[in-house]
């Protein structure tokens, strides 16, 4: 049908550019033509769904399924860019788990070298997926701003947590500001 035609597309769009995917349409996957993919093209959604929720293993474990690999000949999918992004995306995601990354993690979640590291983050960084920098002598990424790929209970929960830290440190520094404006004031 033409619907099932549209979604199809939709999808194939979505996997080709998923950065782009973020600041157009996020909840591709509820749309009701393209969860009805599930049913007739069920290796595209697939493929879909690691790009909209899954991480760099997942993607392996897909292109691992002898049956899931016609999806890139069928849909004229590029392998290499895929693999690409979904390396973009698991380093956001890692990103939003973590305000500051060690190398070290990165090349184990991207399965590349320590010395490739931050190549991906610059990339990254260029795609307008995170802002970040780099501490080289310590080997760590300090993540300041990343796409948030999905927000759920969980993500909701640790916005919660570092709402409450915050307010923590504010409270701490009015304090300290009282403590020593009553001191002036004493002297």
């Amino acid at each position: 049908s033409e619907v099932t035609a549209y979604a199809r597309e939709a999808s194939i769009y979505a996997i080709r550019d998923p950065i782009t995917l973020f600041s157009t349409q996020r909840r591709i996957l509820s749309l009701p033509a393209v969860s009805a993919l599930k049913k007739s093209e069920s290796a595209l959604y697939d493929l879909l769904k690691i790009f909209m929720e899954g991480k760099l293993q997942d993607y392996r474990d897909f292109t691992a399924m002898p049956d899931k690999m016609t999806v890139f000949a069928t849909f004229k999918l590029n392998e290499d860019e895929c693999m690409r992004n979904m390396c973009l995306l698991s380093l956001v995601s890692l990103a939003s788990e973590h305000e500051e990354i060690p190398y070290s993690a990165i090349a184990s979640t991207l399965n590349i070298k320590e010395d490739d590291v931050e190549r991906w983050v610059i990339r990254a960084v260029g795609s307008g997926l995170m802002d970040a920098k780099m501490d080289q002598l310590r080997k760590v990424v300090l993540v300041e701003r990343c796409a948030v790929r999905q927000f759920g209970t969980k993500e909701w929960t640790a916005l919660k947590h570092r709402l409450d830290k915050w307010k923590t440190n504010v409270k701490g520094v009015l304090d300290a500001l009282d403590k020593s404006g009553a001191v002036a004031d004493g002297q």
